[in-house]
């Protein structure tokens, strides 16, 4: 049997997307080999015996707690263990839910420095911290949805949320 690795993108961060991967997993799935799992956290590790490509298995309780694979990076195993990838389904509610907040507010920044120890960052107006430490304070004090656990990795990085 041939891979079929190629023929599926990455994940767009939407639900019919999402949906339509949840649909084609079983399949996806069946040629491939299993590496590891983390059973905290449902998540699977898989490996194409034919071209070698790593998936990972997502889900999300608001999908309908329905299991999907998508394509990540090569890593070690326990690595992978200890912080599994960022699940795309996850990183695309958790942008739904920050959306408002970001279209509320500006981030103005000051003339001062981020406080926080090491942080390259200036200060916004009006909090005294830089952006991503004054929404990690909000997170902190349950004002705002917690960033989803996981390793981020592309195309998930730098063009969705912090």
């Amino acid at each position: 049997m041939d891979c079929t690795c190629s023929q599926f993108l990455p994940l767009a961060l939407d639900r019919r997307s999402i949906n339509k991967r949840i649909k084609a997993t079983a399949a996806i799935l069946k040629p491939l080999t299993l590496l590891a799992e983390h059973p905290a956290l449902r998540l699977k590790l898989f490996q194409c015996p034919h071209c070698a490509q790593y998936w990972q298995t997502g889900w999300e309780w608001n999908l309908g707690g329905t299991e999907y694979a998508y394509h990540v990076p090569i890593i070690e195993v326990g690595t992978w263990q200890q912080e599994p990838y960022l699940q795309p389904a996850a990183w695309m509610i958790y942008g739904a839910m920050m959306e408002p907040y970001y279209a509320k507010n500006t981030f103005e920044p000051s003339d001062k420095p981020c406080p926080v120890p090491g942080c390259p960052h200036r200060a916004i107006r009006f909090s005294g911290v830089c952006e991503q430490h004054h929404v990690e304070q909000l997170q902190q004090f349950g004002m705002l949805p917690k960033r989803p656990v996981g390793r981020l990795f592309p195309p998930y990085g730098p063009t969705v949320p912090a």
